[in-house]
């Protein structure tokens, strides 16, 4: 009961900053790097369900034929990860920053496949597919890194709330 209404109102408080953020063109896929971390702490049905739960209330608001695959790509990561976690040790190690860039990727591919349909529809270049890449380069680069860092924080919050956390999830004992 306590992981959904945690789950709930994070995913709700990340859908808003996300949301705030992009407004001011910062394209950041804070909801979908929480339903990430949900994975970590509380497994991988917890965290597919609320990456779809935030993918598509983002579908929703955004709209477009391109976003109807983010729902289906961000509950696809979340399963991965929680494959990825399965085969290996509970320790936080470096390379815990790929489902994060991962996550900026994909939050950047409906803008660029929007771009290349249209360049395929009407024939010519779109002069903003220059700028969208570098952006879902940068939100790829930022993403690795608070992917991290909601690595860090989400361990502090779990053990103070007094929740799973990803270190005792998998062997059971505190570290």
């Amino acid at each position: 009961m306590f992981k959904a209404v945690y789950l709930i109102l994070t995913q709700f408080l990340l859908l808003y900053l996300q949301l705030e953020l992009g407004n001011i063109g910062w394209a950041l896929p804070l909801a979908q790097l929480g339903a990430l971390y949900a994975v970590l702490a509380f497994g991988r049905n917890w965290g597919a369900g609320a990456a779809l739960f935030s993918s598509a209330v983002l579908c929703g608001l955004y709209g477009g034929s391109w976003n109807v695959l983010y729902p289906l790509a961000n509950t696809l990561l979340a399963l991965i990860l929680g494959w990825w976690i399965d085969r290996h040790d509970e320790d936080v190690r470096p390379d815990f920053w790929t489902p994060g860039a991962w996550a900026g990727l994909l939050a950047g591919l409906p803008a660029i496949m929007n771009l290349l349909s249209s360049w395929v529809l009407t024939g010519r270049y779109p002069q903003q597919l220059h700028w969208v890449l570098l952006q879902s380069l940068w939100c790829t680069v930022v993403s690795a890194a608070l992917f991290l860092l909601f690595i860090v924080l989400g361990e502090v919050q779990m053990e103070f709330l007094g929740l799973p956390r990803f270190m005792t999830r998998k062997g059971g004992h505190k570290r």
